[in-house]
């Protein structure tokens, strides 16, 4: 039922400044994601971090804590714990954990990684991609929706169409194969337009928007 609301609210908020207006989701201007020099954490500042459930927020910002205690660091850094790395250098933001899983969870929901528009989301899943439909969203935004491209390429392989032209296809891959998402957009760039994924490593590899 929120996620309904929420949903709702969006749509109410895209049609409300027009459909051209509306841009992607992540429509942060893109120009600010500026890198800064690099963080050297000392031992006790990255114990501190890794206690403190980690996460990649907006633009690969890197955010700990809660509530009064919460703390972000900008781009460039390099965080080590025990069953997370993260780096930030320029425009990628490489995440490891244990599992795919793990270092897919380590993105914050407003974050909007693999967010393709509004609240629609690219979907992974063991050995498959897919995308939500757009079922849901306005008439008078969907000519938007449908200039959204989603593509899945394996390692050495051709891309495969996700998503086009408002139609959704799941991508089926072999277990364990490396891949790459890409999201084109007609207007606003996509905030994370190009993620490569490694199931065996546990390894996603992300680009921000320039």
């Amino acid at each position: 039922m929120k996620r309904q609301q929420r949903r709702s609210a969006a749509w109410m908020r895209a049609a409300a400044v027009g459909v051209g207006a509306l841009g992607l989701v992540g429509c942060v201007p893109t120009s600010s994601v500026i890198p800064n020099d690099f963080t050297d954490f000392s031992d006790a500042q990255q114990a501190a971090i890794c206690a403190a459930s980690p996460r990649v927020g907006p633009m690969g910002i890197l955010e700990y804590g809660t509530g009064a205690a919460t703390g972000s660091v900008p781009p460039d850094y390099a965080l080590n714990c025990p069953d997370l790395r993260v780096t930030a250098e320029r425009w990628t933001v490489t995440v490891w954990a244990p599992t795919l899983t793990a270092a897919l969870a380590a993105f914050a929901p407003d974050a909007e990684f693999l967010t393709y528009y509004a609240d629609l989301r690219v979907r992974v899943t063991d050995g498959q991609v897919s995308a939500d439909p757009i079922d849901s969203v306005p008439e008078v935004l969907l000519d938007e929706v449908r200039r959204v491209t989603v593509t899945v390429t394996p390692l050495g392989g051709p891309a495969q169409p996700v998503l086009r032209g408002g139609v959704v296809t799941p991508v089926t891959l072999e277990p364990g194969a490396t891949y790459r998402i890409d999201i084109r957009t007609d207007r606003t760039p996509n905030p994370w337009p190009s993620v490569t994924l490694d199931p065996a490593s546990g390894t996603v590899q992300a680009q921000l928007a320039r």
